[in-house]
């Protein structure tokens, strides 16, 4: 059988480096695919936790650990590995606990997530990933509650409140008064907060800060895109200029295809309000030709030409 046969060289190929914990991984995961004795399934454990002793902290490994634990039925155990893969990949671990919750029983993912911000917030992210918006936006809520001063939560939690266009949420994330550094990792907080003072009417220091967040990005496109849209209303030639220059960056890139669709259509809806009809129109097009099923792009296209 091929399955015995490669679980034969792996074994040849142990005898003679058994140190090699990429071997001994592979090894354990065909003896748990293959297993159907409680000795198989030892087998499997004892090569996947031998793996892990050679190399602490390789994701790969944890990751593949994990699932033969979860497999053979050492849920204990998977959920600890789990847990300590948070903290040196905790993407990669809010993954692979997602993988093994349908073997755990209820209530038992939570031994899997350590109490630490970055744990919580890759697991929010992976919830949000998977569909599962309720109970993401309840474990990001608790995080800022416990750790009020994680820039990337707070971050990722004013990102999900700007795209639901739920503006008061984004307003108490991040009010005008809210101190923060001057760092890469702030400037997108930077734009949002340029956002809330433009709205509290603070026009020169929304666009001060709206500047600043651009500065901290490095003009990054997507901070450049934020940056716009908190002047847009205060200061329309700044944001026309942000969102120009952050649409020639993801021009040039064919995998950032949908951010210059949605850029385009920021600046022909600005071209709209101020009158420029032919520029509108030849911006919906454009939003058109990247994204045939738009409806907006559509209606404005038929608006514009009467037809």
């Amino acid at each position: 059988m091929p399955a015995r046969r490669a679980q034969e060289a792996l074994s040849a190929r142990l005898r003679t480096t058994p140190l090699d914990a990429a071997t001994r991984t592979v090894a354990a995961s065909l003896a748990a695919e293959s297993a159907e004795t409680d000795a198989g399934c030892a087998t499997a454990v004892a090569q996947a936790q031998a793996a892990t002793r050679l190399v602490k902290t390789d994701e790969w490994i944890a990751a593949s650990t994990a699932r033969v634990l979860s497999r053979c039925g050492r849920m204990d155990a998977a959920l600890s590995e789990v847990a300590r893969m948070f903290a040196y990949a905790p993407g990669e671990a809010a993954a692979t606990l997602a993988a093994i919750e349908p073997f755990a029983a209820d209530g038992r993912v939570e031994d899997g997530i350590p109490a630490t911000a970055d744990a919580w917030l890759a697991w929010s992210v992976r919830l949000r990933q998977d569909g599962r918006e309720a109970e993401a936006d309840l474990r990001l809520e608790a995080l800022l509650t416990r750790w009020p001063g994680h820039l990337a939560a707070r971050r990722v939690a004013a990102g999900t409140a700007a795209g639901r266009n739920r503006l008061e949420d984004l307003y108490r994330l991040v009010p005008p008064s809210i101190v923060l550094p001057r760092s890469p990792e702030a400037a997108a907080l930077y734009a949002y907060r340029a956002r809330s003072k433009t709205a509290s009417g603070d026009l020169a220091a929304g666009r001060a800060d709206a500047v600043d967040a651009v500065a901290l990005s490095r003009d990054d496109p997507w901070v450049m895109t934020l940056a716009g849209d908190a002047v847009v209303t205060g200061d329309p030639a700044l944001a026309r200029d942000l969102w120009t220059r952050a649409l020639h960056r993801w021009s040039s890139s064919p995998s950032a295809r949908g951010g210059a669709a949605a850029l385009r259509a920021r600046i022909a809806r600005l071209d709209e309000r101020e009158g420029r009809a032919g520029d509108a129109l030849r911006a919906w097009r454009a939003v058109l030709a990247d994204r045939p099923d738009d409806a907006e792009a559509k209606r404005r296209i038929a608006e514009l030409t009467g037809q």
